[in-house]
C-alpha cells in the first residue's frame, strides 16, 4: 500500500491538536502521546484530539481478525511510520509479532470482538438489543488501549523516529484501578521499558504482594487518598516517566486502541444490515465512552457506518463526576434544548480552559431539593430516581479507583455527548447493580440469562430517563429505525 505523496495538509492521514490551548502536534517529529505543554500548571485541560482526513480515507477492507492488523489504515500511528518510511508489511509483521507475545502472557489471542443479540422478551423492550462483550475475566476493555500505547512505541523506534528513540530509556507509569494495573504489568513486559505503578500509602497486602511479585517498582503516594496517588503519578510524568494507562487524556494511542471496539462494532451490525441508533457504555472515568464514540464517528467519516448513534453514559454507584460536569456544561450552553456548533463548540473550549470549574466540588444541595432530573435539554444531565446521595468508598478503598473524582476523559466523553444528543445517567441501589440483577430480584443461573437481563434493563433505565426530554419523539423515530447496543 502506498500513500498518495499529497495525503492531508501535512502528508498524513490525520491531523493531531490540543483541545486546551489549541497547539498542533507535528507527529513525525513528536511522541504524540500528549500535548507539549501538559505539564505547564496553568490549569487548562491539554489532551489531544486526532482529526481524520475522511475524503481521503475509506473504511479498511481487511479479514484478518487481529484489529490493530485489520483497521491499521485508520490508525494515526500507522499512517505517521508510512511517511517516514516504514513498509506495510514491516508494520504487519511487527504488530503480529507483539500481538503473539501479548497472547502468550495474556492467555488470550487479541480477537475482534463479538456483537451478541440479546433476545427482546428478556426486558420485555419492543426494540432489537444487542451487547458487546469489552470486558473479560482475561482481557478486560483496557487491555485494548494499553496495547495502542505499546503498538506506538514499537513502529516508531522501528522506523527510527528521532523522539522515540530519545524516549528508549524513559519508564513507563500506571495509575488504575486493579484490573487495569494488573493488566498494565502482563503488558509491559513486551517493552524493553521499567514500569513502576502508583500506590496508595497503605497499600492492600495482595496488591503489594502481586506488584512485588511482579518485580515492578512501586511508587508510593504521599497517602491513602485518591488525590495523593493522582499527584504522585503527574509528578513521574513530570520526570520524564511515559504513561500506560487506557486514557486518551494521558495517551492518544490507548484512545484509537480502544476505538478499534467500535469498528468492530460498525462491521458487525452491516454484516448484519443494522443501524445503530444508541450506544449504552459505561463511565470507566470517560475512557470507554469517548473511544467508542470517537471510532464510531470514525466509521461513519469514512464510510464504516450509516448513522452516528447517541451516547448514553452511565455512571456506576460512588461515581457522580460526569453528571456534575455535564450539568455545569449546559449550563454555559445556557440549558439549550439542541445545542448547535456555534454553541456546544465555545463551551466545550471554556471547559478545557477551566477544568476546575467542572470537575471541582459541588455545592451541597438544600435538604428539601426535588428529585426529579432537570428535564430541559437534549443533552442536559440525568440524575437517578432514587437519591442525591452518591456515596464514595472511604480511605484506601477509594484509592483504588483514583481516577474516579478526577475521570482522565472527562471532556472527551462529554464532547461525544453533546454532539451526538445524549446523556450521562446515574446508576444508583439497584440500578448500579443491574448486571447480576433482574427488576424483581430473581436470581438466575449461569447460563448468560443474567446477563441479558442486566443488559436490557440498562437498555430501559436509558430510554426511561430520557423519555421526559424534549426532543424524546425524535429518539423514538430513531431506535425504531436502528439498534442499541449495551456496551458489557
Amino acid at each position: 500500500m502506498t500513500l498518495p505523496p499529497d495525503f492531508g495538509p501535512t502528508g498524513v492521514g490525520a491531523e493531531v491538536a490540543c483541545a486546551g490551548c489549541g497547539a498542533p502536534v507535528t507527529l513525525t517529529q513528536s511522541l504524540g502521546l500528549r500535548c507539549p505543554l501538559a505539564d505547564s500548571d496553568d490549569g487548562q485541560d491539554h489532551a489531544l484530539y486526532r482529526f481524520l482526513d475522511g475524503p481521503r480515507l475509506r473504511f479498511p477492507d481487511s479479514l484478518d481478525r487481529n484489529p490493530f492488523v485489520r483497521y491499521r489504515t485508520l490508525f494515526t500511528t500507522y499512517h505517521v511510520v508510512r511517511r517516514l518510511g516504514l513498509s506495510d508489511e514491516a508494520y504487519v509483521a511487527l504488530v503480529e509479532s507483539l500481538s503473539r507475545d501479548a497472547a502468550e502472557l495474556l492467555g488470550e489471542p487479541l480477537l475482534m470482538a463479538d456483537v451478541a443479540e440479546v433476545p427482546v422478551d428478556s426486558a420485555d423492550l419492543a426494540l432489537p438489543v444487542r451487547r458487546l462483550e469489552a470486558t473479560s475475566a482475561v482481557l478486560p476493555w483496557a487491555t485494548r488501549g494499553l496495547m495502542g500505547i505499546l503498538i506506538h512505541f514499537a513502529v516508531l523506534e522501528a522506523v527510527g523516529q528521532r523522539a522515540a528513540l530519545a524516549a528508549r530509556e524513559r519508564p513507563l507509569v500506571c495509575l488504575g484501578d486493579p484490573d487495569t494495573v494488573r493488566v498494565a504489568v502482563i503488558l509491559a513486559q513486551l517493552s524493553a521499558r521499567s514500569l513502576s505503578v502508583v500506590v496508595p500509602d497503605p497499600c492492600p497486602a495482595d496488591m503489594m504482594a502481586f506488584l512485588h511479585a511482579a518485580r515492578v517498582d512501586i511508587l508510593a503516594a504521599d497517602g491513602p487518598t485518591a488525590a495523593a496517588c493522582r499527584t504522585r503519578f503527574h509528578h513521574a510524568m513530570r520526570a520524564g516517566a511515559l504513561p500506560l494507562t487506557p486514557y486518551g487524556a494521558h495517551a492518544l494511542p490507548a484512545r484509537e486502541g480502544l476505538a478499534t471496539l467500535a469498528y468492530d462494532v460498525a462491521e458487525a451490525l452491516h454484516a448484519r444490515g443494522e443501524s445503530l441508533a444508541m450506544m449504552v457504555v459505561p463511565a470507566t472515568d470517560g475512557a470507554l465512552p469517548s473511544a467508542l464514540v470517537t471510532g464510531y464517528s470514525d466509521a461513519f467519516l469514512v464510510g464504516g457506518a450509516g448513522t452516528l448513534p447517541r451516547l448514553i453514559v452511565l455512571e456506576g454507584e460512588g461515581e457522580g463526576a460526569l453528571i456534575q460536569a455535564m450539568n455545569r456544561l449546559d449550563d454555559r450552553m445556557g440549558h439549550r434544548c439542541d445545542p448547535g456548533p456555534d454553541i456546544y463548540i465555545p463551551a466545550l473550549r471554556d471547559a478545557a480552559r477551566d477544568p476546575d470549574a467542572y470537575l471541582g466540588d459541588a455545592p451541597a444541595a438544600a435538604p428539601d431539593a426535588p428529585l426529579e432530573p432537570d428535564r430541559t435539554s437534549g443533552v442536559d444531565w440525568i440524575e437517578d430516581i432514587e437519591t442525591r446521595e452518591t456515596p464514595v468508598p472511604p480511605g484506601i478503598e477509594a484509592s483504588l479507583r483514583p481516577w474516579t473524582g478526577r475521570p482522565p476523559d472527562w471532556l472527551a466523553c462529554l464532547d461525544g455527548v453533546v454532539r451526538t444528543r445524549g446523556a450521562v445517567i446515574a446508576l444508583e441501589g439497584d440500578d448500579a447493580g443491574s448486571d447480576q440483577t433482574v427488576a424483581d430480584g430473581d436470581e438466575h443461573d449461569s447460563d448468560g440469562e443474567s446477563d441479558r437481563d442486566g443488559t436490557a434493563q440498562a437498555v430501559a433505565i436509558a430510554l426511561r430517563a430520557m423519555a421526559g426530554l424534549p426532543d424524546d419523539q425524535t429518539l423514538l423515530r430513531e431506535i425504531d429505525n436502528g439498534v442499541v447496543l449495551v456496551v458489557s
